[in-house]
């Protein structure tokens, strides 16, 4: 029975793979190598060019140019399974602040039952250096951690968890959600329901600590009758709007914790003939584009996506220059600002003859 031959063997000469794994290093630490980068350790220079010796490995054309690509950072921008036109938005911040930044960014769809093995497989074969993590992925434990010993450098969109040992950016949800439920109290209403948003999330606990916090203060009993949990999508908040807007007496606000569920609550109320916002008040987060599509235009909280998005690509790549230069990356936590953006869905309840002076166009900020 003959021997099974290698990878390189079966290719008939080694490559730039081959020489990375010999190395110990990854491809792109090859690649500088090669092409003489300045910002490359000599330890690291020394490993590879042994490998280079002992595997007799001589670039060819289609290698120097992937050495050449390579002289940029590689990243990755991390997802799951977000509103799209939130994706979007992120998308296209993310492609733009990369071009800016001169790195290399690629696309990631990480399933809810991922295999982290595979993830890092997959981020290894791509040359990978670092990821952004979108929501929910910047609250998977388990995946950050995998990352991490993988070497690969992390930074986090959407979370304000002080506690990550890597950088991330934010908006405090917290006080958000409890600033847009002061503003329904203040407004009169006491009858107020609100939709969750998954448990994986750490910003749908945050907003229903928000909410919550801002009855306690009013002096309100918590009504479990009048919470109930979606997935952030709008299918998963039919069935619940449908069994508020049941009730007897019925909620006169829900406070949605995205955008996506308020609109189907918006849909709710319109097959039973209750008007938004003479009769029910409803409000979501996020400020996606479907705040604006639906009519009446939704009252909602702003959180500035691009800019989270700008300034995470543009952070994860200083932290992997540094690195590249010997040094020890700064760690930064950054928390945005948010606004409380009031359009059309929102009044005092009906039992209440006040009416707040609408704006047109795009709605007016709350402090």
């Amino acid at each position: 029975m003959r021997p099974r031959k290698s990878g390189s063997q079966r290719r008939g000469r080694p490559t730039i793979e081959d020489v990375a794994k010999k190395a110990g290093v990854s491809v792109m630490s090859v690649s500088r190598v090669l092409n003489n980068s300045a910002h490359v350790s000599a330890r690291i220079g020394a490993q590879v060019k042994r490998a280079v010796h002992e595997l007799n490995y001589v670039p060819n054309h289609a290698a120097r140019r992937l050495a050449e690509r390579l002289q940029s950072h590689n990243v990755a921008f991390l997802f799951g399974a977000p509103n799209a036109l939130v994706l979007g938005e992120m998308v296209g911040a993310a492609f733009a602040e990369a071009a800016a930044a001169g790195a290399e960014l690629v696309l990631i769809k990480l399933e809810g039952n991922r295999d982290l093995a595979r993830v890092r497989r997959t981020l290894a074969n791509l040359g990978i250096e670092g990821a952004v993590l979108a929501p929910p992925l910047c609250d998977d434990t388990g995946l950050r951690q995998s990352l991490s010993s993988a070497g690969i450098r992390i930074v986090a969109i959407g979370s304000d968890d002080r506690a990550l040992p890597h950088s991330s950016v934010g908006i405090d949800d917290r006080r958000a959600a409890y600033q847009l439920t002061r503003h329904l109290l203040e407004l009169g209403h006491r009858r107020i329901a609100f939709i969750g948003g998954p448990p994986r999330h750490r910003s749908s606990l945050r907003r229903r600590e928000g909410h919550e916090a801002a009855l306690v203060e009013y002096g309100l009993a918590l009504d479990p009758a009048l919470e109930w949990r979606g997935e952030y999508t709008y299918g998963s908040a039919l069935a619940g709007a449908d069994r508020a807007l049941g009730m007897d007496p019925r909620p006169t606000a829900i406070f949605a914790a995205n955008d996506d569920m308020a609109a189907a609550v918006m849909s709710v109320a319109r097959s039973r003939g209750i008007r938004i916002p003479d009769a029910l008040t409803v409000c979501g987060f996020d400020d996606s584009e479907i705040a604006v599509i639906v009519s009446p235009q939704l009252t909602t909280v702003s959180q500035p996506i691009g800019a989270m998005v700008r300034w995470a690509v543009r952070q994860l790549v200083q932290e992997l220059a540094a690195i590249e230069r010997g040094e020890e990356p700064e760690v930064h936590k950054v928390v945005l600002h948010h606004t409380i953006v009031q359009r059309e869905t929102d009044a005092p309840p009906p039992d209440q003859n006040i009416r707040s002076h609408r704006h047109a166009g795009g709605g007016r900020a709350i402090d």
